[in-house]
């Protein structure tokens, strides 16, 4: 069997702190102890011999010329017949897993723009547990990619944000990746171009007379969007929710398309205030992200 090694994407020339790699295979006696220099006549890695099919646990340690360990990898590999595992090792007490990430940009319609067609200066990456990164747009294109920060291996929710030069937001990308351990996984984000609303509010009672927060008695109030083309509401079964006094409230990252707005408050006292049909609609425009003063009027009735 084989193992070819990295350490966090990189090659042996790379990490000259490293000085060899240290290998246990369960249930194995392996020649030096299992201690093997980091690169052999150019090959980062070793080939091992004299293996019974079967399937084997192992574990890899790069150490220093202080024999302290930099980094390390585990796994298993099945033998049946030749193998090669290939082993990105991480730094000892981080995460174990990492991506590629690449992107391109969809416009509302035709093909995939590259960073100058889309007018694209740089793009900002941000995970669920906060890290975050900007990269030059070009980075993430033309067979180029990025290296996010180490991760447990699974799946993460990623936004990418793809800026102008004004550092504004014109495209937009939500989704999972899944990284695994010791294996790099390499990911190419589609954003789409992205426009904005802006909405306000007012409660009503059932006879059309408007009525401020407190006087309903209600708290908070959802905001949801129905996608006209797709029928798909843009915050699922849950909403949007805001302070009931936060109105007017924008938004930057939807997709260009008409949408039917919605709005609902509950009060404490179990009046329900719903935005009676036909909702009303509106156009998001790509690029276009309209402010306060311009904002939508919905009006919920108590029902």
């Amino acid at each position: 069997m084989t193992f070819r090694w990295s350490f966090g994407g990189l090659r042996c020339d790379d990490v000259r702190a490293v000085m060899g790699v240290n290998v246990t295979i369960d249930g194995e006696l392996l020649a030096n102890g299992g201690r093997y220099d980091c690169q052999a006549n150019g090959f980062d890695g070793i080939v091992l011999h004299d293996f019974a099919p079967g399937r084997y646990p192992f574990h890899l340690v790069a150490v220093n010329y202080s024999n302290e360990v930099l980094y390390e990898a585990s796994g298993s590999f099945v033998v049946d017949g030749h193998v090669t595992v290939s082993a990105d090792l991480t730094p000892v007490g981080r995460p174990h897993s990492f991506a590629y990430l690449s992107w391109q940009f969809a416009p509302p319609y035709g093909p995939f723009l590259n960073c100058n067609q889309a007018g694209i200066d740089s793009v900002d990456v941000m995970f669920e547990n906060g890290d975050s990164g900007n990269f030059g747009c070009w980075e993430g294109q033309g067979g180029n990619h990025v290296q996010t920060d180490y991760l447990e291996p699974g799946l993460h929710y990623v936004e990418l944000f793809g800026l102008d030069r004004h550092a504004l937001p014109q495209y937009y990308f939500g989704g999972d990746i899944e990284t695994w351990a010791g294996q790099p996984t390499s990911h190419t984000a589609e954003l789409w171009a992205i426009g904005g609303a802006a909405i306000r509010w007012e409660l009503r009672s059932w006879g059309g007379r408007p009525m401020n927060c407190g006087e309903a008695g209600v708290d908070r109030v959802g905001i949801n969007f129905l996608n006209l083309a797709t029928n798909q509401w843009v915050y699922g079964d849950v909403g949007d929710w805001h302070g009931c006094n936060d109105a007017p409230v924008t938004y930057e990252y939807l997709r260009p398309g008409r949408y039917a707005v919605d709005v609902y408050g509950k009060g404490r006292d179990g009046r329900e205030f719903i935005t009676p049909d036909p909702l009303p609609v509106i156009d998001v425009v790509a690029h276009q992200f309209p402010g306060p003063n311009s904002a939508l009027p919905v009006y919920a009735i108590q029902n």
